[in-house]
């Protein structure tokens, strides 16, 4: 019992870090923001970052890539509870619409977008990342299992899958400014409605 309570805090103590280091990593930089500054805005010593997380690069990049793959599970969570047997247009409009949702209202997004723009060339580790996991292959899965049952044309599901996620995704993130300038509910979805339009006139099986 003392030892679950131990372990809960321990965790907090980690959640309430990585939340401050993201926000000052990502209003000042990783050069100008120290540690001592995370400790101070996280209500913690010093020493409770450096036991928690070694070094600030190892804090910068551990909560880089936490923050980047918690946006990545939600998005896995979307996609595996598609009901992709149903019409190609309803389903994809829906997926793609839930993950925009997903990523629009994550607090996190705009702030990780910024952070990797800035920090990401002196960092291989995160453009190593960046290649690695993506919600390309997320994608792709339900897309190759469309494609063998005849119903989409795509003989590469990874590549029609970057084709879905810049005509739907991105159209929105460029209409966006990356997520810094809001867009409408009706804007959204017109984006959205005709970036699955103009897949499906691509990849839409005949006969």
């Amino acid at each position: 019992m003392v030892l679950a309570v131990l372990t809960t805090v321990s965790e907090r103590k980690r959640e309430v870090i990585a939340q401050a280091a993201l926000t000052l990593f990502a209003s000042d930089g990783y050069e100008r923001t120290s540690v001592d500054a995370i400790a101070a805005e996280a209500g913690v010593s010093k020493r409770t970052v450096y036991s928690h997380y070694g070094d600030k690069e190892n804090l910068f990049l551990s909560v880089v890539r936490d923050t980047y793959e918690g946006m990545l599970a939600r998005i896995s969570e979307i996609v595996e509870h598609t009901a992709w047997d149903g019409d190609l247009r309803v389903t994809l409009t829906s997926c793609v619409t839930a993950i925009t949702r997903s990523m629009v209202r994550a607090p996190e997004r705009s702030t990780l977008v910024r952070l990797l723009m800035a920090e990401a060339p002196h960092f291989p580790a995160l453009i190593d990342l960046l290649r690695s996991r993506s919600v390309i292959p997320l994608l792709a899965a339900p897309l190759a299992r469309l494609a063998a049952a005849g119903r989409l044309a795509a003989a590469d599901p990874a590549q029609a899958a970057e084709h879905l996620s810049a005509l739907t995704f991105g159209q929105v993130s460029n209409s966006s400014l990356m997520g810094t300038v809001p867009l409408t509910e009706d804007e959204t979805v017109r984006l959205l409605a005709g970036g699955v339009q103009a897949f499906l006139r691509a990849y839409h099986a005949s006969g």
